[in-house]
């Protein structure tokens, strides 16, 4: 068979190659899946032949060019390419490798570690491939072979079979030890390393998801890049942030690394392998889901308060049926009813149940814990013990988190299994999901400081349509260290359900949290919660009402201690360094009935609260004292409201707050509740109030746009929010504030700037 020829079509000809040259490439009589490898192989050969494939790949025409070999036309690396030639490798700047590397005998030699030169890399593999070399170390270095090597941001980075001196045998298992998947997956104690000065062998099979690393012949490290596993120990992982790494991706590359001391490389031997047939391992069929993700409140410098929900689905039913609509009049008649069933049914299209419904987002019962550590010391990691949800508090965990360093980001990572069956605990996980937040910094900081502000969602008035709402990218791109949400973040009563039972209540909230937008801003980002009237019981409510089968104090209940993370008292001081302290009001729980005759005993702050409000207020030392309240307090409101301070309805109290805010220098009050945006200056008082707009742009109301009072400085009946900065040294040399409202997809159409000099809006 050796003396015949077999013909190959190519594009500029006929390519004759002989059987003998071609089963030297494909072993004719081995096992199905090693003939198809060896044909592989010599197709790359063919392609060489051909010139569709340099047989000296680089990362240029002209090697003596430099620049970003990701920015270059390239060759892919073949199985006959010589990797111990200088003219295979270049810098991570496109420059040909210097001084530090030593190309003789066949091997590849760091010689000068640290001197500059830095990590080599490759030219382009395929996805799929295996490849075996031999290395050798001398005592006390750090070193590596990295594989899927692309660039992130300004960085090569790329899973790397860790290569470093090291104690035989080693007492723990470590990630950052030799032939790991560094800091992903530990190999086996047992490994068959020899010491320093000894030459290894090292192999790494690369094929679609599924990772393999062996030393001197024993397999001794693997992992999935795909399931709740692989979730797990890289949301552990320095990686987390680098959307896509170590998945599969034409192009990537191979890295010698330089992290000090001497390193020697040879007999490399590429071979490349058919992309894997079977599928990769699915997503568990069964919960618990984390579909709601994790939120927080309440941050300060050493605490802060977490929470999540157990979910039967990782996603809301965003193709569910339509509730049975009711008109203002017919749900103003059946809220007068207290039966939780027939309140309910009176809702769902015949034969219906609730999780059928558009939104839904069912709970169950599971088993979460906690991970959390400050981003960049990932080694301080504290983990909790497993908590189970129940139903009776919606299938919802919390965690009070204290010591905490201040000034930190922190990421948080929430893990869910299976309940518990029997005493013995499920082996997998069943979703797994990071997130982060930030404390405050120490009092005495000079940090610059950026917030975010909003008010008035629901679902239905959503304006990014499956995704949520569209103030929560907009608010990436100003990148705030925290968020206050001024209540109204959700309205029992309104349409699609009417929420007039506690199941629906809950219904509302697993809903609009689910929305992806939403959940991924809130699970990322410190943030204050504040509830108003609708996401209480129903509008202008107060203590003692009943909405449906709901009492007021069950509502307070629901939204203090179940749906948000619980606090007590349910109002804060919080400093953000030394020119910026805030104040988070609570309006709700402890007001007078809006009948009640005015008058020194009429309150919405209750006594409790505004003694701690005057008197922190007056304690503070901060250049910008910043009064966050649910509802306005300077206005001007509508004249047909008797909710809150800027009303007739509680005019004593609020003559009481504005008087003793004339005398507090630096303060700026913001308010939710107003569909519309608003900077008003009281002629009286002096103080300035800013309104940030609805969450949504298809949520304003309430105010006709042509209706500019002598106290609005600033007007805009339309969806959007607030942004504020605090610098230390502004324009002039001094503390300054910088407030900003912006349209919902980000768009500035206001500034001001504090303390006063100038101003420039819509």
């Amino acid at each position: 068979m050796g003396g015949q020829i077999a013909l190959f079509r190519h594009e500029r000809g006929w390519i004759r190659v002989s059987w003998a040259q071609l089963s030297s490439f494909v072993p004719f009589g081995g096992s199905s899946s090693m003939r198809l490898i060896g044909l592989v192989n010599c197709l790359w050969l063919l392609l060489v032949a051909c010139g569709g494939v340099s047989a000296n790949s680089c990362f240029a025409d002209d090697p003596s060019k430099s620049g970003d070999p990701e920015s270059k036309e390239i060759s892919v690396v073949s199985p006959q390419d010589d990797w111990t030639k200088p003219s295979f490798w270049r810098t991570g700047k496109g420059k040909p490798v210097g001084e530090a590397w030593e190309f003789t005998d066949g091997e590849v030699r760091l010689v000068k570690p640290r001197t500059g030169d830095g990590n080599i890399l490759s030219p382009p593999l395929p996805q799929n491939f295996e490849l075996a070399w031999d290395w050798k170390i001398s005592p006390k270095t750090n070193s590596g072979l990295k594989y899927r090597v692309r660039k992130f941001g300004s960085r090569y980075l790329g899973v790397e079979y860790q290569i470093i001196d090291e104690a035989i045998p080693l007492k723990n298992p470590s990630n950052g030890s030799t032939a790991s998947i560094y800091d992903l997956k530990a190999p086996a104690l047992d490994k068959p390393l020899k010491p320093a000065g000894e030459w290894n062998h090292a192999r790494v099979v690369v094929r679609g998801t599924h990772l393999q690393h062996f030393l001197n012949g024993k397999l001794v490290a693997e992992t999935s890049t795909v399931g709740t596993a692989w979730d797990a120990i890289y949301a552990r992982s320095k990686f987390f942030e680098e959307s896509g790494f170590a998945q599969p991706r034409d192009g990537d590359r191979v890295m010698l690394t330089d992290h000090g001391g001497k390193a020697a490389y040879k007999n490399f031997q590429l071979t490349v392998l058919p992309a894997p047939t079977e599928s990769p391992v699915a997503s568990p069929v069964e919960g618990p889901f984390l579909a709601n993700g994790m939120r927080n409140s309440w941050a300060d410098q050493n605490s802060i308060v977490l929470w999540t929900r157990t979910t039967k689905n990782p996603e809301a039913k965003m193709d569910g049926l339509p509730f049975v609509k009711l008109s203002n009049s017919k749900a103003k008649k059946l809220a007068k009813g207290t039966d939780a069933t027939k309140l309910l049914a009176a809702q769902l299209p015949g034969g219906a149940e609730l999780d059928q419904m558009l939104g839904a987002c069912p709970g169950i019962a599971g088993e979460v814990r906690l991970t959390y550590f400050p981003k960049l010391k990932r080694y301080d990691s504290k983990t909790t013990e497993w908590k189970t949800t129940v139903s009776e508090n919606d299938f919802t965990a919390q965690w009070a988190l204290e010591n905490l360093k201040p000034g930190t980001e922190y990421a948080a990572i929430v893990e869910a299994r299976p309940l518990t069956k029997d005493g013995v605990p499920a082996e997998a996980l069943s979703a797994v999901l990071r997130g982060g937040f930030e404390t405050a910094p120490e009092a005495s900081s000079e940090k610059e400081v950026r917030f975010c502000m909003t008010t008035c969602h629901d679902f239905i008035r959503r304006d990014d349509g499956d995704l949520g709402h569209k103030i929560y990218p907009a608010f990436e791109q100003i990148g705030p260290d925290f968020v206050v949400h001024a209540g109204d973040i959700e309205y029992y009563d309104k349409p699609d359900p009417w929420a007039m039972t506690k199941e629906l209540m809950r219904f509302k909230w697993q809903r609009i949290f689910a929305l992806p937008n939403n959940r991924r801003f809130y699970a990322n980002h410190t943030t204050y919660f504040i509830k108003d009237d609708h996401d209480t019981l129903k509008n202008d409510c107060w203590p003692g009402e009943r909405y449906g089968s709901v009492s007021f104090e069950e509502g307070v209940q629901l939204f203090n201690e179940e749906q948000f993370p619980s606090h007590q008292p349910r109002y804060q001081t919080v400093s953000w360094g030394k020119h910026a302290q805030m104040w988070i009001l609570e309006g709700r729980d402890f007001r007078s009935p809006n009948t009640m005759p005015d008058g020194p005993e009429k309150t919405i702050l209750g006594k409790t609260q505004k003694e701690w409000l005057l008197q922190t207020l007056k304690d503070s030392d901060a250049t910008f004292k910043l009064l966050f309240s649910p509802t306005p307090i300077v206005g001007p409101d509508r004249d047909n409201k008797s909710d809150n301070h800027a009303n007739d309805n509680f005019v004593h109290e609020g003559d009481e707050l504005r008087e003793a805010f004339e005398e507090i220098d630096g303060l700026i009050i913001f308010c939710g509740d107003r569909h519309w945006q608003y900077a008003s200056n009281d002629e009286k008082s002096g103080l300035w109030e800013f309104g940030c707009g609805p969450g949504s742009a298809d949520h304003e109301l309430g105010w006709k746009p042509g209706d500019k009072r002598p106290s609005h400085q600033f007007l805009r009946v339309a969806g959007g929010f607030l942004s504020g900065r605090v610098e230390a040294k502004g324009k002039d040399g001094k503390p300054e504030l910088t407030l900003r409202h912006h349209e919902v997809n980000g768009k500035q159409v206001s500034e001001f700037h504090f303390p006063v000099a100038r101003s420039a809006s819509e």
